[in-house]
């Protein structure tokens, strides 16, 4: 019985072969039929564009059907490898035996009948044991060759044949959209329309205020006679520009405008005109400083215009401006930038040396110095003062000569100097102050030589210079025509005034 018993083993080897076999074969139809199904799923969710309901119905049945493939093809071989389901008998793996060896033929399926015989006699036992030895040498797996299944690969090969069918008419791209609407089966999707819009602006973005045209091209296979475009629950004709091309113009935008387009009732998506808002200035302030010598009040000049101003007036501008990052002051080609004080509001000071013309420009993070205000300073100069002398010093011969003199500047007298010196040695000079008050125009009156020491037979030059009060360009001087003066000895005094009287003896 050991004989029979390692017969039994060879039939359990066979038998677990037959089932690889079997899975393999399994295998190769799932793939196969299990593909080809998945490819009719996609093509009729193609050509009829089902509605959710029969989306999802397509989608369950496609779940069945390869879920039967599976059992079917590859569990239900699975199990009777591993047991969990019946195989074939022992007598169906020998007549497959039989069937591939004849010299086995019906001898293995004799020797399971008779061991299962009820009467286990000697004869019997010896007859069963002689029928082992005779299929002992036969190998029972070498009737089931791997091989064989290669026949069912060619049905592998139909839906790779599809698929490159796809690719070469460019649906394969239309599949994989199928395959997206059946996977996503209770989602809503719109059935593709004859033709859609094609955006033609780079951006759609315009400054606040500005016109701004849209285009928008069809693409499809037919082209609409009309386009209309919606917004702010409004509809309007679009101009067709070329065939496929239209367009509509937006005229002074002043907030963010939404629309759509419809033809044929086909709708395009939204689309939304964002506005770039402009910096503008909104009110300009000059805080006036004025040079401190001129006794001037400080003032706030509002509505900015073109203005005069003393010559060193310090001038602080406010600017509040919107939607503004910066302020710029340009004058000949140089930029200055305001120091930015509030979200709104910028500052900057300057003192005016001289007459300018110069622009305001602001900026923001889309637009440079979008705008420019142009102003113009001019500068009051503070003029040179004045001096007229009126004097006797021609008619006189002897004694102090009188001098009456007129002073006048614009914003006062700071100095007024007599100068002398011999005249023959005018580099050698002396600086007399004559006292003055500090008066736009005022007189004087001085007496030359008066106390001054002077020389005995020598001829003097002198002159009147007087200063303003200019603290700018510091002080400014005038000076008076120059008189000249001899002072005389004593004895060239009494000669005068012995002559003097002998001509009056003769008068009498």
């Amino acid at each position: 019985m050991e004989v029979f018993e390692k017969i039994e083993e060879k039939l359990q080897k066979f038998t677990k072969k037959f089932y690889v076999n079997e899975l393999i074969k399994g295998i190769l139809l799932f793939i196969a039929l299990g593909l080809i199904y998945f490819f009719i799923t996609l093509f009729i969710e193609h050509f009829l564009w089902l509605n959710t309901k029969d989306r999802t119905i397509l989608f369950w049945i496609f779940i069945l059907v390869e879920a039967l493939l599976m059992l079917r093809f590859i569990l239900f071989p699975f199990f009777k490898i591993i047991g969990l389901r019946k195989g074939i008998s022992a007598e169906e793996a020998s007549r497959i035996i039989g069937t591939h060896f004849p010299e086995v033929d019906d001898k293995l399926v004799n020797v399971l009948q008779l061991k299962q015989h009820t009467e286990q006699s000697d004869l019997l036992l010896a007859s069963i044991t002689q029928k082992s030895k005779e299929l002992q040498p036969v190998p029972f797996t070498k009737a089931i060759n791997f091989k064989s299944n290669l026949k069912y690969s060619k049905y592998a090969l139909i839906p790779v044949l599809i698929w490159l069918l796809s690719l070469i008419a460019g649906i394969n791209t239309k599949l994989n959209q199928s395959f997206e609407r059946v996977m996503n089966h209770s989602r809503v999707y719109t059935p593709p329309a004859p033709f859609y819009f094609i955006p033609k602006n780079s951006n759609l973005k315009v400054i606040k205020g500005k016109p701004i045209t849209v285009y928008f091209e069809t693409k499809g296979d037919i082209i609409p006679e009309g386009v209309k475009i919606h917004f702010d629950n409004q509809q309007y004709y679009m101009q067709q520009n070329e065939t496929g091309l239209f367009s509509y113009v937006f005229n002074d935008l002043q907030k963010p405008v939404s629309f759509f387009l419809k033809a044929n009732k086909v709708v395009s998506k939204a689309y939304t005109i964002k506005l770039i808002n402009t910096p503008s200035i909104q009110n300009i302030s000059l805080e006036l400083t004025y040079p401190a010598y001129l006794r001037k009040k400080n003032e706030i000049i509002k509505n900015l215009g073109d203005i005069n101003v003393p010559q060193g007036t310090i001038i602080n501008w406010h600017v509040k401006a919107t939607d503004t990052k910066n302020v710029s002051f340009l004058e000949n080609k140089k930029r200055t930038n305001f120091i930015r004080k509030s979200e709104n509001e910028f500052t900057l000071k300057k003192r005016i040396l001289n007459s300018l013309n110069y622009q305001l420009s602001t900026s923001n993070e889309n637009l440079k110095d979008y705008e420019n205000l142009q102003f113009s300073i001019q500068i009051i100069k503070d003029e040179f003062p004045n001096i007229t002398i009126k004097s006797n010093i021609d008619s006189i011969t002897r004694g102090n000569a009188a001098f009456f003199g007129q002073i006048s500047d614009d914003h006062g007298i700071s100095k007024l100097e007599l100068i002398y010196s011999e005249e023959n040695n005018t580099q050698n000079t002396v600086n007399q102050v004559i006292n003055t008050e500090n008066k736009s125009i005022q007189s004087f009156f001085y007496e030359f030589p008066n106390n001054l020491k002077l020389k005995e037979k020598t001829n003097y030059e002198l002159y009147f210079r007087v200063f303003d009060n200019d603290k700018v360009n510091g002080a400014k001087k005038a000076i008076s025509q120059k008189f000249y003066y001899r002072q005389k000895s004593s004895n060239e005094l009494e000669e005068e005034l012995l002559k003097e009287q002998k001509n009056y003896i003769s008068k009498l």
